[in-house]
């Protein structure tokens, strides 16, 4: 009985991860001290499937692959050792993304924010059109004055993306699912 309870707590734990928001670069729609529980399945099936695919529009189509406007956790490139970060994807791989006249353009077309709640979003330091390979995604805050996001440290790789929210379960009068 022992061994079965541990065989699927592995299970569980190499499947879900609960996380503690520790930063205020998703305002207001995720605030500091909000716990939220992450789908590791995406990631594990996206790595284990979809890590051979060498189109970009593979990525698009996989139900495995993070998709625009879904809420991530990962690990931050420039931020090794450091607590996971929370951000929205924004640039999917193969995208052409800029950053002008106080918005987000993918492919030539302005990206619609209403999660931003108005906010203007301006550049961090990726500020030239970028084109993003067949594994990268670029990751922002919605709060974009206070956010240190892929403006700041580039695109995310594949790899670094540890899993998608899929719950807010903390505090209990703001538990919310995501999609």
């Amino acid at each position: 009985m022992v061994i079965q309870v541990l065989l699927l707590f592995v299970i569980i734990s190499a499947l879900i991860g609960r996380f503690e928001i520790r930063q205020v670069s998703m305002e207001p729609n995720f605030h500091e001290g909000q716990r939220v529980i992450v789908s590791k399945l995406d990631s594990l099936w996206s790595n284990v499937l979809i890590g051979t695919a060498h189109a970009a529009d593979q990525h698009e189509s996989s139900p495995f692959a993070p998709h625009r406007g879904q809420i991530v956790i990962f690990s931050a490139p420039s931020q090794e050792g450091s607590d996971p970060l929370i951000k929205r994807v924004i640039g999917m791989p193969g995208d052409l993304l800029e950053i002008h006249d106080g918005g987000v353009w993918i492919n030539g077309q302005r990206l619609d924010e209403p999660y931003v709640n108005g906010l203007m979003t301006t550049c961090n330091g990726m500020c030239n059109s970028l084109r993003l390979d067949e594994k990268s995604y670029f990751l922002m805050g919605d709060n974009r004055p206070n956010s240190l996001d892929s403006r700041s440290f580039g695109p995310v790789q594949e790899d670094r993306i540890i899993g998608r929210v899929v719950l807010r379960y903390w505090p209990l009068d703001q538990v919310e699912m995501y999609p």
